[in-house]
């Protein structure tokens, strides 16, 4: 698995494996290539797609634990199959908070980020 690795002058480097920020980025909609840059221009845009998708995520899961809160209050299985799981998913959400902490950070400093040099 290769990781990709975004700087920007005013945060630290955040690694990241290539099929995670690919899917980051098919929500900006900008192609992630083996180098890249995202301007402070194209920032506004970027900062704006990661938040709508991460409402819509938000939402959704909420949703799912209402729907499980009210099958468990009515005394329903939710899923006779599902044994307990330690292990938690991680979501979309929290594998693109920390790039788009960088991304408003380099748009309030008017710098770029970039990624593959």
């Amino acid at each position: 698995m290769a990781i990709v690795t975004f700087k920007s002058n005013v945060a630290g480097e955040i690694y990241m494996f290539r099929e995670t920020a690919e899917k980051i980025f098919k929500v900006i909609g900008k192609p992630l290539g083996i180098r890249g840059v995202l301007t402070p221009e194209e920032l506004p845009a970027a900062i704006a797609a990661l938040k709508t998708e991460m409402e819509k995520e938000k939402e959704y899961l909420k949703a799912v634990r209402e729907r499980e809160d009210k099958l468990f209050k009515e005394g329903k299985d939710l899923d006779e199959e599902k044994k307990p799981s330690i292990e938690q998913p991680v979501y979309f959400t929290q594998r693109a908070y920390p790039l788009l902490e960088m991304f408003e950070l380099s748009l309030k400093d008017d710098t770029p980020v970039v990624w593959g040099v």
